[in-house]
């Protein structure tokens, strides 16, 4: 009777509450709601209040201590990640007074964040998991981080229980703050609650021996990875203190399954299994993605990574490294997002399908769904805000027409009512693939380019709207060289070329005649058709962090954010292109850098322009020099 009573004002909260919000915006009706669950939280006595904090974790062992105590009794926690002082409230106005338990999370994400949430949630068992980067920046250090979790376990009152990690000494310090009763927990053997004789091997899940007060118990769980005991021994520390046995809590947690999102086992009918761990990804958090995917036991391994945080300044270089760790690991490493192609550098010479990279999701979900096959470990490893990985598994089975990379939505994409939208980057490596069918030979007004021949590439964008740009400074060289040169331009649907030498040596110019965005799949078609490789290509490009006039070459590297080259990049799988980059920034001020790129330059730029364009063309030449044959 309870239930359906709860579930009917669910249901009419839900119903309401978007309609209010329209009426009296946000900020008005969670200041209400944040009202009324106080005074709402001061009639709900039986109910056991726990507080979960710490940098990774919390959700996992939150999930853990809901499923566990629901054993025992009844009660409620927070939704998924949720935990601003909003949605505490919403989970407090959901409880009623039969409840026997509470768990929430309780973030430390910004200063003084936890005192809020304290007042309104009122803990008596607090729990502390980890102590990472997650949260702390310059104006938020780490110690300030550790100082707002600590305010938990200063809270709790005597008859409370605080429950800290052992193997975290900045966690274990809190002790010292704590009027309460303390259950350490953790492999150390000061540790009151141990874990033993720990395993956690692929297709095996996270199993281990419990010790307390001189008991010992099996536990076998549902999880996957051992970077998990933090997770389950602060749960089994909330059971004790509710009252729980030891015995007892290792029977509720062993059907817990993973949170979404979080090293989630998803196996798909024809027997390629999924670990989801593509809610967040801290670069800390990659050595246990990685430890596990080490030690399972599968017929491939393949890792997907996605956009990482907290890379610090030279995000090119960790990013390098990363990949260089994931091959010595993995048969198959799939990069996804703007910094994908910083990576395929790291790529061993003779294994070219060891490391892929793409831009976008959606031709990532293309790729590995075409090469995946029965036995397949992949590990999906990302920001679900920036990448929303899970839509690789969607697109099994025609789930997915959004394909967005912007979204920001905080919630997984099963839960989206726009998944079914055609929406997002078109399908490029599908592109791609289909023209690479085509058959071998130069089509009408193609040339032939032998081995000893350069490729000089300008980029821009074909519509005449853009003629002028800085994006189409590319075009721009290219059109000076050839009329210095007294080269006639031929024009095919895929390209205008040119052929000619300089100081004896034999060059082709290209300007492809695709949207800049997608210059890579034409740039690849041409180069099957006329028979040349990246390494014979100079690519001339735009580049608005230098001032205009400025000209640099680079022999390879990432596409540093420029689309046009992360396209060429990611069609040829390769950054063995050589690249001549002419500044076109203005340094006295920061404008919109895509209208900026895609304007006609002012009159008064001519000369600086036209002294850059000279200047690109002789760095060209001396390229050629550099590169030909004696």
């Amino acid at each position: 009777m309870q239930s359906k009573i709860a579930s009917t004002i669910n249901t009419l909260r839900d119903a309401a509450g978007w309609r209010l919000r329209r009426v009296f915006g946000d900020r008005k009706v969670d200041s209400v709601m944040i009202a009324c669950a106080r005074r709402w939280r001061a009639l709900l006595k039986k109910p056991v209040f726990i507080g979960v904090t710490g940098s990774a974790g919390k959700t996992t062992t939150k999930e853990l201590i809901l499923g566990m105590l629901s054993h025992k009794g009844r009660g409620v926690g927070n939704d998924g990640s949720f935990n601003n002082i909003d949605k505490l409230a919403e989970a407090i106005l959901r409880s009623f007074p039969t409840h026997t338990f509470f768990v929430t999370e309780l973030s430390e994400h910004r200063l003084n964040e936890m005192d809020d949430n304290l007042v309104l949630v009122q803990p008596s068992i607090g729990i502390v998991t980890t102590v990472g980067d997650d949260h702390s920046s310059a104006e938020y250090p780490r110690e300030a981080v550790v100082r707002e979790m600590g305010k938990l376990i200063a809270y709790l009152p005597r008859t409370g229980t605080a429950i800290l990690n052992a193997d975290d000494l900045n966690i274990l310090e809190m002790a010292n703050h704590c009027i309460a009763k303390v259950i350490t927990y953790g492999v150390s053997p000061v540790a009151d609650l141990r874990a033993e004789d720990i395993s956690s091997v692929w297709p095996d899940r996270l199993r281990m021996t419990l010790l307390y007060a001189g008991e010992r118990v099996q536990l076998q769980t549902r999880l996957c990875g051992t970077h998990w005991i933090p997770s389950v021994l602060g749960a089994v520390g909330a059971g004790l203190a509710t009252g729980m046995t030891l015995t007892e809590c290792a029977e509720g947690l062993a059907s817990v399954e993973p949170f979404d999102g979080r090293m989630q086992a998803v196996t798909t009918p024809d027997g390629v299994t999924f670990i989801r761990d593509d809610f967040k990804a801290p670069l800390w958090t990659l050595d246990a993605c990685f430890e596990f995917m080490k030690s399972a036991r599968s017929t491939r391994k393949i890792i997907v990574i996605g956009d990482l945080s907290d890379t610090g300044p030279t995000k090119g270089a960790t990013y390098a490294k990363t990949a260089v760790l994931a091959q010595s690991i993995a048969d198959v490493t799939v990069f996804i997002g703007p910094w994908a192609s910083s990576t395929l550098k790291t790529r061993a010479p003779g294994n070219q399908d060891a490391l892929h990279a793409f831009s976008h999701v959606r031709d990532a979900a293309q790729f590995i769904n075409s090469i995946t096959r029965s036995g397949d470990l992949v590990l999906l490893k990302g920001t679900n805000r920036q990448n929303h990985m899970q839509r690789i598994i969607l697109a099994r089975s025609d789930q997915v027409n959004c394909w967005r990379d912007d979204c920001r939505k905080v919630f997984f994409c099963n839960q989206c009512s726009d998944i079914g939208k055609p929406s997002g980057a078109p399908l490029l490596l599908h592109r791609s693939i289909e023209q690479s069918k085509q058959p071998e030979g130069s089509p009408a007004g193609l040339f032939k380019a032998m081995r000893h021949e350069q490729v000089i590439v300008g980029l821009g964008n074909p519509e005449p709207q853009y003629v002028g740009t800085p994006h189409n400074i590319g075009y721009q060289v290219l059109d000076h060289f050839a009329t210095s040169l007294g080269l006639t331009w031929t024009q095919t649907p895929e390209a205008w070329t040119a052929k000619g030498s300089s100081e004896g040596q034999p060059f082709y110019l290209i300007k492809v005649r695709t949207p800049m965005n997608g210059t890579g799949v034409g740039l690849k078609h041409l180069s099957q058709a006329m028979g040349f490789s990246p390494e014979q290509c100079i690519l001339v490009l735009d580049e608005l962090d230098f001032p205009l006039g400025v000209v640099r070459k680079r022999m390879s590297g990432g596409a540093g954010g420029h689309r046009g080259i992360a396209s060429i990049l990611e069609a040829f799988q390769t950054d063995a292109f050589r690249r001549l980059k002419v500044g076109v920034g203005q340094t006295d001020v920061k404008p919109d850098r895509i209208a900026y790129v895609l304007t006609p330059f002012d009159e008064q730029f001519r000369p600086a322009l036209q002294l850059a364009i000279s200047t690109a063309q002789t760095r060209l030449q001396e390229m050629l020099r550099q590169h030909g044959v004696p």
